[in-house]
């Protein structure tokens, strides 16, 4: 791919030639010796920051290193950039700094973004090219989908894989919302920020009406937006709003209308589609494999041995022929390896074989991890794997004695709690640990 095929996306959004143009007079004022327009490389750099990416995702995606980057827009755009908006020589903080400056100056075309600045910052996604080629034509394919579930263990990479793909399609889109479930908004503020903020809407619900009324009024101005416009609209972490103790994915008592969002959004003819990002799977966001459903669901697994394998060469890991024995243990987990990494490089100087001698696979914050789902399991679950990590194979299923056999087995393999083979089902390593530990 070419400089100039690179980041083609922010063609949609922004006044490019203008930009350029103004730019390159910036340029000329700054540095008279050098070629007075933007090269192509620059260019393409300037188009990845439009479109919200990094510094070291740019560099990813030109085949360069970071640094060499970095470097390059420090002495360059990002000096033009504060010429061309009169910010004083050196005032750029951080290279989202250029978004926020030039849409100010009226650089963007019309398109909204909600909580755009609030998405987490992800420098580097590894691997992952199949699974977002797949949610790419789901969502953009000849029969695209309405809603996509994203699910998957804690660390798995289920909010890096949704940032990706919000960036990468924003371009394809009328309008796009990020909206974080984490500190557990309820529903009619959340739907309340969105009609403010999308052009056209009509925001006010009936006046005189109780509460419940006004979000469901709400929900159905937000629908009628959604079939009017083409909108991508991501909500991460929905298990931050579901019950601990559920076999089936219930809502926190005062949060059940999300289910009702949810459902309508699945259910309803529009053009928009809604990606969801969970630990836990519910009624509303249980997917299809058949081609032809409006529902999609992504379990999303661990990496595989040479996307993993980047992520250990960060930290500069000794004993790389042990390195797929910690891919295999963490399955593949990309937040487990980087503490796993980490901690390595910290306690044992980079030496994985003097670690894996400790047989300590457990240990502070991949503990935590685990401790978050454990804690909201419900009794059946709990004792399915107490029953599992007393044995030291896989039990099929008509082995395991409890009456909720059925739901509990199929719930901790939503979970990815526990993995399932031809001679049964068994325990994760780290799991396995985890629940022997708390065998009393």
């Amino acid at each position: 791919m070419t400089s100039e095929q690179l980041f083609e996306g922010a063609t949609d959004q922004w006044s490019l030639q203008r930009l350029y143009d103004d730019l390159a007079i910036a340029k000329k004022q700054l540095m008279p010796h050098k070629r007075p327009d933007l090269t192509e490389v620059e260019q393409a750099r300037l188009r990845g920051l439009l479109l919200g990416l990094s510094p070291a995702e740019i560099a990813e995606q030109q085949y360069t290193a970071t640094r060499t980057v970095e470097v390059a827009l420090s002495q360059g755009l990002y000096r033009y950039v504060e010429v061309l908006v009169g910010r004083d020589r050196n005032s750029l903080e951080t290279w989202r700094n250029v978004v926020d400056w030039l849409g100010a100056a009226g650089y963007r075309n019309t398109q909204v973004a909600i909580n755009w600045a609030q998405m987490p910052d992800v420098p580097v996604l590894y691997g992952r090219q199949p699974e977002l080629d797949q949610l790419q034509d789901w969502i953009l394919g000849d029969m695209p989908c309405r809603l996509i579930a994203i699910n998957g263990p804690a660390g798995i990479g289920k909010t890096s894989l949704a940032i990706r793909l919000a960036k990468q399609l924003q371009p394809k889109f009328e309008g796009v919302i990020w909206q974080s479930l984490r500190h557990r908004p309820v529903l009619e503020d959340v739907l309340g920020q969105w009609l403010g903020q999308l052009p056209g809407s009509a925001v006010s619900p009936t006046p005189g009406r109780d509460s419940e009324i006004a979000w469901y009024d709400q929900l159905s101005l937000l629908m009628d937006y959604l079939r009017q416009h083409r909108c991508l609209v991501v909500i991460d972490n929905l298990e931050t709003i579901l019950s601990s103790g559920s076999l089936v994915g219930n809502y926190e008592t005062g949060y059940e209308a999300y289910g009702e969002l949810l459902k309508r959004m699945a259910e309803e003819a529009h053009q928009s589609c809604v990606v969801i990002t969970s630990r836990e799977s519910n009624r509303e966001i249980r997917g299809s494999a058949a081609a032809t459903r409006p529902i999609r669901h992504l379990a999303l697994q661990g990496l595989n041995y040479e996307a993993a394998e980047h992520i250990l060469e960060e930290e500069s890991l000794a004993g790389k022929a042990l390195w797929k024995s910690l891919v295999q243990q963490y399955r593949g987990n990309p937040l487990m390896l980087r503490i796993v990494a980490m901690t390595i490089d910290e306690l044992f100087d980079g030496d994985v074989r003097n670690f894996l001698r400790q047989r300590m696979t457990l240990f502070g914050d991949i503990k935590y991890l685990i401790d978050q789902q454990y804690d909201r399991l419900s009794d059946a679950e709990q004792e399915i794997l107490v029953q599992l990590a007393e044995q030291a194979e896989p039990l099929p299923i008509e082995q395991l004695n409890h009456e909720q056999s059925l739901p509990a087995v199929s719930a901790l393999l939503r979970r990815s709690l526990i993995e399932k083979s031809a001679a049964g089902f068994t325990l994760r390593p780290v799991v396995m640990e985890y629940v022997r530990q708390h065998l009393p």
